[in-house]
């Protein structure tokens, strides 16, 4: 005879075991790394909502996405959004969604007082809304841990694109990295392991000391058009406006130019183009390997939660 299991639990029991029963999370935007997030969510008890997400969601969650922004965030206790989070165009990142999607005013037109966005970085309309609507809002785009584990599948991405749009190896090519952050160091040093000449523009000398330990050529900033006029390739880390006109100008006509900064990035496109530059903007490397990025994710955005859950 079959034997029914109790249902009863220790006082505290649920709790631990479904951290985040009774908590409506609204997961928006996005590529493969967010279905990881979903599963994540739905393993800790949440009830989960999505728009803006990959085909995916919809089986992950058993239900079908929302078609309205407004309608996934309305009474959602927390609201997770991508990391790269705002295109060039001014829309939301969600590759796969066949709209465009705007974090604005009649996106948040119904969201629940006190509720919880957790998003990579955010931006000053974003911050308006926040004081009007009294919601708050948590960056993370920057948190250490979470760069260092995310830094693997981004440097992996920036890689093959860069395999993808130039006609020599990186092995034994002149390669510049411009800052060296979490994401500048991980890319540096896999770059060496692939035996290309690399140089580190960096503005901190402990920075440029540390690329020399590595094996890199450090320079300071001051001499990013040096240093850059014989490369065959470049990868900026830096979002802040140094491969201006100028410094374009002194690059070989053949280079390839690879932003992978956050918003705004680094690099004027416009000049590029009229110059006859490749360059490109790199967004979502992560989605590379969204399993694994998603998964480094999800670890980071846990914490957040139930640390923000403790103080309530």
């Amino acid at each position: 005879m079959d034997v029914e299991k109790s249902t009863q639990t220790e006082p505290g029991e649920d709790a631990r075991a479904w951290p985040l029963r009774g908590k409506t999370v609204a997961v928006i935007g996005g590529d493969g790394r967010e279905l990881e997030i979903l599963r994540n969510l739905m393993a800790e008890g949440a009830e989960v909502r999505s728009c803006g997400c990959p085909p995916g969601a919809s089986e992950i969650m058993g239900h079908p996405q929302y078609a309205k922004l407004a309608r996934a965030i309305a009474e959602a206790d927390i609201i997770i959004a991508p990391v790269p989070l705002i295109t060039p165009t001014g829309a939301m990142y969600a590759p796969q969604w066949h709209e465009p999607l705007y974090l604005d005013a009649d996106a948040f037109g119904q969201v629940k007082p006190g509720a919880l966005l957790i998003i990579g970085t955010s931006t000053p309309v974003l911050d308006q809304l926040a004081r009007e609507r009294g919601f708050h809002i948590h960056e993370y785009g920057e948190d250490a841990e979470l760069m260092i584990l995310r830094a693997p599948t981004v440097v992996e991405g920036a890689i093959g694109l860069a395999i993808a749009n130039t006609d020599v190896s990186i092995h034994d090519s002149q390669v510049l990295v411009v800052g060296f952050g979490r994401i500048g160091f991980s890319l540096t040093r896999l770059l060496l392991a692939m035996n290309a000449h690399v140089t580190v523009a960096a503005r901190n000398p402990v920075q440029r000391a540390r690329a020399w330990e590595i094996g890199a050529t450090p320079v300071p900033l001051e001499q990013l058009a040096d240093a850059v006029s014989n490369c065959a390739m470049v990868f900026n880390t830096v979002p802040a406006l140094l491969l201006t006109r100028d410094i374009l100008k002194c690059m070989p006509p053949d280079v390839f130019v690879l932003d992978i900064a956050g918003s705004p990035g680094g690099t004027d496109f416009a000049a590029a183009s009229e110059l006859g530059i490749k360059a490109q903007l790199g967004r979502g490397l992560g989605s590379r390997a969204p399993k694994t990025a998603g998964q480094s994710q999800w670890r980071g955005i846990r914490k957040i939660i139930l640390a923000e859950l403790s103080q309530i």
